[in-house]
């Protein structure tokens, strides 16, 4: 999976792009409910838990996310939606805290 098709799946709601991502199995839809299907379970956490890993170690070498567009560069982060979200989740397992003025650290 891409960046792009991440953002997609997260950001799904217009109709046609609903429809687009149920071709690709990624929604199902029962009546008027959609679901997500396995697949969409298995590639969204496939491609998170890589970023999760690429960014951690572009922080880790870097000493801080200060630099947003280098910590992006070399984690393979084109998006800043995707670098927030990536981030949040490595806050919230305990492996980055928040700073006020280079964006995350290590939590040592």
């Amino acid at each position: 999976m891409d960046e792009y098709l991440f953002k997609r799946l997260l950001f799904a709601g217009e109709e046609e792009e609903i429809k687009d991502l149920i071709k690709l199995g990624y929604f199902n839809r029962d009546n008027d409910k959609i679901y997500r299907t396995e697949k969409y379970q298995h590639d969204t956490e496939e491609f998170i838990n890589a970023k999760k890993d690429s960014l951690y170690q572009a922080v880790k070498k870097l000493g801080s996310a200060e630099d947003m567009d280098q910590t992006m560069e070399m984690a393979g982060i084109k998006d800043f939606i995707t670098f927030i979200f990536i981030a949040e989740e490595l806050v919230e397992e305990g492996k980055f805290k928040k700073d006020p003025k280079k964006n995350c650290v290590l939590n040592q």
